[in-house]
């Protein structure tokens, strides 16, 4: 009888080490990232990623976290992963963050509306003309400004057009831009304005006019094959980075998100307002839009001339923007 309770125990002991042991298993096998995101396109981005990555023997939960761009410099530092403009990845890491460059997925939705139903040909019909635009000393906004010296064309910042050169006026937004246009348009006057979507198509619902695709422009001046400039990029710690096959499978699905974002704009508008209730990103998505906001994955380091191309117009006009100088060989990540 004695050795009867005596094995009892034993097999009962063995059957909690077992099931304690189990757990701990699970427990080691399950890990957890944040990714830290602006609002806007670069939640577009990632609007479908799915929230697990799975590898061979790790299960990684994403904890994605939309932020105001006002603050995404300092969330990004804060976490795992993040998406942030490219020049601020570039000052980041010449700053000492340990972080690598991962992929762009953003790759330009800029636009050049008009209040008049004009047929214009290039960009040096805008001198002496007043352009209201957004995000100073942002990427796109220098994007414009390189496009603009390419062709010779003068411009200053002020609120009044002045002849001979591009006047620009900086918004906080693109609504704001809309809000100038509206009223300029409601008095007869031929202004422009830089947006970028989903603000675009907003101004040409309410009867502006497209004149210019910017990302266009770009690759004829930049001679690439990709439609677009490097406007934000995904970012990760290095140490993150060390998990090759977490990293590989993540760009893998952050890929097949993307591709289900453009067929489902219902679908990414749901998923960002779960995250970020305040978002832009509402009442305001089409498949339209959605295709404009040009998300597409351009892998490191095959994308790393792509990038750089963006990183020196930037330089030209302001080097501290991107921490002076180019990121070394250090800042890509590479998967072999």
């Amino acid at each position: 009888m004695k050795t009867k309770k005596i094995l009892t125990f034993i097999l009962v002991a063995t059957l909690i080490c077992s099931v304690l042991a189990f757990s701990a298993c699970n427990d080691k096998d399950e890990e957890g990232y944040t990714l830290v995101m602006p609002d806007g396109a670069p939640a577009i981005a990632v609007a479908c990623l799915s929230d697990k990555i799975s590898t061979n023997d790790t299960v990684y939960t994403l904890n994605k976290k939309i932020v105001s761009s006002l603050v995404i410099s300092d969330e990004a530092l804060r976490s795992d992963l993040a998406i942030v403009p490219a020049n601020l990845a570039a000052k980041m890491y010449n700053g000492e963050a340990d972080i690598k460059l991962l992929a762009v997925v953003t790759n330009g939705n800029l636009f050049v509306l008009s209040t008049q139903d004009k047929q214009i040909e290039s960009l040096e019909a805008l001198a002496g003309k007043m352009v209201y635009s957004i995000g100073q000393n942002s990427v796109p906004d220098i994007i414009f400004k390189t496009l603009l010296t390419s062709k010779g064309i003068s411009f200053k910042v002020g609120e009044e057009a002045q002849s001979g050169v591009v006047t620009i006026r900086y918004c906080g937004d693109g609504a704001e831009a809309n809000a100038y246009l509206f009223a300029s348009q409601e008095k007869g006057e031929e202004v422009y304005g830089v947006l970028a979507e989903p603000e675009v198509q907003k101004g040409l619902e309410n009867d502006l006019y497209e004149v210019f695709d910017l990302q266009k422009l770009w690759a004829e001046y930049s001679d690439s094959d990709y439609q677009g400039y490097a406007q934000a990029a995904l970012i990760a710690r290095s140490s993150v980075c060390e998990d090759k096959e977490f990293i590989n499978e993540l760009l893998s699905e952050l890929s097949k998100g993307m591709s289900v974002a453009v067929a489902n704009p219902q679908l990414v508008e749901s998923n960002v307002k779960s995250i970020y209730p305040q978002t832009s990103l509402q009442g305001n998505l089409s498949a339209t839009v959605i295709s404009r906001c040009n998300i597409d994955a351009v892998a490191m380091p095959n994308g790393r001339d792509y990038f750089e191309t963006t990183l020196k117009a930037v330089m030209a006009i302001n080097k501290n923007l991107v921490g002076g100088a180019l990121p070394g060989d250090g800042f890509y990540y590479s998967a072999d």
